[in-house]
């Protein structure tokens, strides 16, 4: 704006005719801002008929989608019907897919084909005729069902439904002719869905076209993990037969959707080997009834629709154009605006035409203001320029209904995105969007009636929709009487300062890591779900959940690759429960769980916690490693033992601790007596940390017998606890401690300290070269100088290499199965023997066994415990003796109790034993008695045997 005012025009002088030169400009103007407004809005409507139409469009081809999928989805669900059964009857299959059909009715059958050789066809037949009496294996000749000829493999149609009218394609050997073979062996790799060409049906509405989808059906409980055996275990497959056009129809009629309202609509399949698009529907616009305008008018037109989507692998497109009516309700606006465009153009020229007769007397009036004018106009200009110059947004309102806004800065104009010209004359309430009744709102709409200062903070959405937030403060302009005339806002955008109050909440109320809701979040949901299940009256689940033996995974993986495994392990129990169900880290590898019941219950099940097991159980590969993982859960109950989150939790965390102490990777519920064994566990911990340093741990031994010739070959050294107020403290209660807290590292080198130096001692007494075996702990393990601590120990007390043996158990050895090969190859080296301690109770396979540097096999007690009672566990000692003998492996069975458990060993060729039915562990010295007592026994046995051979002699 310039600070000057500009010179008025020249008058024309009096009684000179003509056409004033200000009417002419205002009839130009007016038709040309008339013309442009015409075109503006009939672009504008042009732009809303094009988005309406590919609105519509989309609209379709969405339920087309949607209507395919379900159909597919029924065809998975039939072959589901064959996944989760060992065999399926045709009555069964006849009842599943009955409401499929009727639910589906373009769907003209659903099938069940399969595999069978030449040998299998006369029973096939056999079994086809019980059902159908002149049913027999066919195959399609020139369009006719004959006799299927002598073929070694068959793929043929044992299931239809429904049968009536398809009675032809009962037996029918789709092997022959070869059709679409190459998008069934595709399905069959795949386990997935696909669909075939186009081909023709003998029966049904007319067009009689119909499309094949078919999937492959597995052996029940075959590997499917890779592709050679998914084509191992296909022996057969389930289809269904659609009509597309009838389906297509449905679908629209389903939706409730005219498909050529204002467009036409076709649907085309893909063909084959470069021939043309086969159409499979088409719908031509139909008339609207409605007044209609030249085209010539409004020439532009929507671009058409045209786009693919897949049908089971098959692609399917679909062509939508626009209809060539020219409504005269799309185009109200314009022509109104055409209208009132001319209107008012000749008002205006007949207004000037007024005015030029009155400029003289305007003129001398003009002259007279003149000077007062430029002093207020640069006072005008200075506050202008210090309001645009603003960095904060003002606006000035009219106090009129609506508010109409009068004035805003440039500051305005960039926060919000619109221009001056935009917003001038309507109310800024418009940026508020639908959020009309957020509390800033109604603040400002208060202070506006009350004609007062207002202060809000505002939730606004720019031009282009995006959110952004205001501090605004309002204020009333008075004139002189002190009526309120327009009200002036300075607006302030905080967008930053409020993005950066919600990331720090979020961080408040999330794991870092994970991106988990923390305890502090949980804590809230579980509140408000309490409060939400009181009134609907149904319990809620809490369950804490800890990892077993991470500290061991996590030392070995580091602190970056325990970070990846804590986010995987985020990810798999996110998946492993519903939306509705909360998953949270509290902190290390403690998650926790908020399970609500299931639909149609009142209180969760069991089955979802093991579900989260489960999938925490399955193999991970991290790294290029696989991982083994387990935990263990403890539930508390609401209402049962709490009402309040904090209790709620406590007791979670005893029931987990109890699941610990039960070995892990399982789920227990809180009872009052866990309680008092935790304050054992407490009680324990505290004193195990100081019972190495007081000398409280001795070994107990137990001898390992040849079977043979029962002498003893070894004894495996037993860690006991022998606390002065406790008593002998059992195995089970405190090694799982000594493994959580550490504690196992040192504790697990003294004993194997001890128990060699004990072997070595007995070895100079003369006893033999007995082998002394020890258990080694997945943290003793996951030592970096564990082999160089093994070495130091042999080096220390003397003993042999080849007299210790050190005993893994078998889920360890599993947990790492890279790590724990290379240390078995580094033990070896040293010359020791090692052995896998509990074999068969863990998952490790013959592929991994092969690998393992062992020397014996240790056949688990709860085996042996029913060996002469249960043909199961017999058949799995038998199966583990005839293994380790095949490998040249040593095997011992644990836990021999009952001379009939040896003598079944022995029958089955077992090696060794220890257990009960020799001798209990016993401490060093008592063992000592026992050597020397076995000792006088054998050789009280062989001097009978040598009177027996001398009195068989003379």
């Amino acid at each position: 704006m310039s600070d000057t005012i500009p010179s008025a025009p020249p008058v024309r002088a009096p009684g000179k005719s003509g056409w004033p030169r200000p009417v002419t400009l205002v009839l130009l103007s007016g038709l040309s801002l008339t013309g442009l407004l015409f075109a503006g809005i009939s672009r504008l409507e042009q732009d809303k008929l094009e988005l309406a139409f590919q609105q519509r469009a989309h609209v379709r081809l969405w339920a087309l989608k949607e209507g395919v999928d379900n159909a597919i989805g029924s065809l998975r669900a039939v072959n589901q019907l064959f996944a989760s059964h060992m065999e399926v009857s045709r009555e069964e299959f006849r009842r599943f897919t009955q409401p499929t059909l009727a639910y589906y009715p373009y769907v003209q059958s659903a099938s069940y084909l399969r595999f069978i050789d030449a040998a299998e066809r006369p029973a096939f037949e056999a079994r086809l005729r019980g059902f159908q009496a002149e049913a027999r294996l066919t195959e399609m000749r020139d369009g006719v069902a004959v006799t299927a000829g002598e073929r070694a493999r068959y793929r043929v149609i044992e299931y239809l439904e429904p049968l009536q009218g398809n009675e032809m394609a009962l037996g029918l050997d789709t092997l022959y002719p070869a059709y679409g073979e190459a998008v069934r062996q595709h399905a069959y790799d795949t386990g997935l869905p696909a669909a075939g060409q186009l081909v023709a049906l003998v029966e049904g509405p007319e067009p009689r076209v119909g499309v094949v989808i078919s999937m492959p059906v597995y052996r029940y409980g075959a590997e499917l993990a890779s592709l050679a055996q998914r084509r191992a275990a296909v022996i057969g497959e389930t289809a269904i037969v659609l009509r597309p056009a009838d389906m297509i129809a449905k679908v629209f009629e389903a939706a409730g959707l005219r498909p050529n309202q204002g467009m036409s609509l076709n649907v085309y399949a893909a063909a084959a080997n470069g021939q043309r698009e086969q159409p499979l529907y088409a719908a031509a616009e139909a008339p609207s009834g409605q007044g209609t305008l030249p085209r010539w008018l409004y020439p532009g037109r929507a671009a058409p629709l045209r786009q693919s989507f897949d049908v089971a692998g098959q692609s399917w497109r679909v062509a939508a154009a626009p209809g060539d009516e020219v409504l005269l309700s799309d185009h109200l606006a314009s022509l109104s605006t055409l209208a009132l465009g001319l209107l008012l153009t000749g008002l205006g020229a007949a207004y000037m035409r007024t005015l030029s007769l009155r400029n003289r007397v305007i003129q001398r009036h003009v002259e007279e203001r003149t000077a007062q004018l430029k002093e207020l106009n640069r006072e005008l200009l200075l506050r202008e320029r210090a309001i645009e110059s603003s960095t904060n947004a003002v606006v000035i309102t009219a106090a009129q209904p609506g508010n109409p806004t009068v004035y805003v800065n440039r500051a305005f104009e960039r926060i919000t995105g619109y221009g001056a010209a935009e917003i001038l004359g309507r109310s800024p309430r418009l940026l508020h969007g639908d959020d009309t009744e957020q509390p800033g709102a109604v603040e400002v709409r208060s202070a506006i009636r009350e004609q007062r200062d207002g202060h809000a903070i505002l939730r606004n959405y720019r031009k282009d929709g995006t959110a952004f937030w205001n501090e605004i403060y309002i204020s009333p302009v008075r004139d002189e009487q002190g009526t309120v005339t327009h009200y002036v806002s300075i607006q302030h955008d905080i967008t930053a300062m409020k993005a950066y109050e919600s990331e720090l909440h979020h961080q408040s109320m999330h794991d870092a890591l994970t991106g988990l809701p923390n305890r502090l979040l949980l804590q809230d949901r579980l509140r408000q779900t309490i409060t939400h299940s009181a009134r609907k009256r149904h319990s809620l689940w809490l369950v804490s959940l800890d990892l077993d033996r991470f500290k061991f995974t996590n030392s070995h993986l580091g602190h970056k690759g325990g970070d990846r495994l804590l986010q995987a392990v985020a990810q798999r129990l996110q998946q492993a429960v519903r939306p509705v169900d909360t998953v949270a880290r509290i902190g290390g590898d403690e998650f926790a769980l908020m399970l609500l019941p299931e639909h149609g219950t009142l209180t969760p099940r069991a089955e979802q916690v093991q579900r989260v097991l489960e999938a925490l159980a399955a193999p991970l590969l991290l790294d290029e490693a696989e991982i083994f993982l387990s935990g263990s859960a403890g539930i508390a109950v609401y209402p049962a033992d709490s009402a309040d989150p904090g209790i709620l939790m406590e007791r979670a965390d005893i029931a987990m601790y109890r699941a610990k102490e039960m070995g892990g990777n399982n789920y227990q519920f809180y009872t009052a007596a866990l309680n008092e064994q935790l304050g054992e566990r407490l009680l324990i911990e505290g004193a195990l940390r100081q019972a190495l340093e007081r000398r409280e741990f001795v070994l107990h031994y137990q001898p390992q017998v040849d079977i043979a010739s029962g002498r003893i070959v070894g004894m495996e050294a037993l860690v006991r606890w022998q606390h002065p107020e406790l008593g002998m403290v059992a195995p089970n209660r405190f090694i799982p401690l000594a493994e959580e807290t550490g504690l196992i590292v040192p504790l697990g080198a003294w004993v194997l300290r001890t128990a060699c130096a004990q072997a070595l001692a007995w070895q100079r007494l003369g006893k033999g070269e007995l082998r002394v075996a020890v258990n080694v702990s997945a943290r003793q393990m996951a030592e970096q100088d564990f082999v160089q601590s093994v070495a130091a120990a042999l080096a220390e007390t003397g003993l042999a290499p080849h007299c210790l043996e050190l005993e893994l158990t078998e889920s360890q050895v599993m947990n790492d199965i890279e790590h724990a090969i290379s240390v078995m190859h580094e033990l070896k080296k040293l010359g020791v023997k090692l052995a896998i301690d509990d074999f068969g109770t863990g998952y490790s396979s013959l592929a991994h066994l092969k690998r393992f540097a062992i020397d014996v096999l240790k056949i688990d007690q709860t085996f042996v415990r029913d060996v002469t009672e249960n043909a199961d566990d017999a058949a799995i000692v038998m199966t583990i003796i005839a293994l380790a003998s095949n490998l040249k492996l040593e095997v011992i069975s644990e836990g021999v109790e009952t001379r009939q458990q040896l003598d079944f060993l022995r029958q089955h060729g077992c090696q060794q034993m220890q257990g009960y039915y020799f001798s209990r562990p016993v401490p060093a010295a008592d063992f000592l008695a026992v050597l020397e007592a076995h000792e006088a026994r054998q050789a009280a046995e062989r001097g009978a045997q040598a009177d027996r051979m001398l009195g068989q002699a003379i």
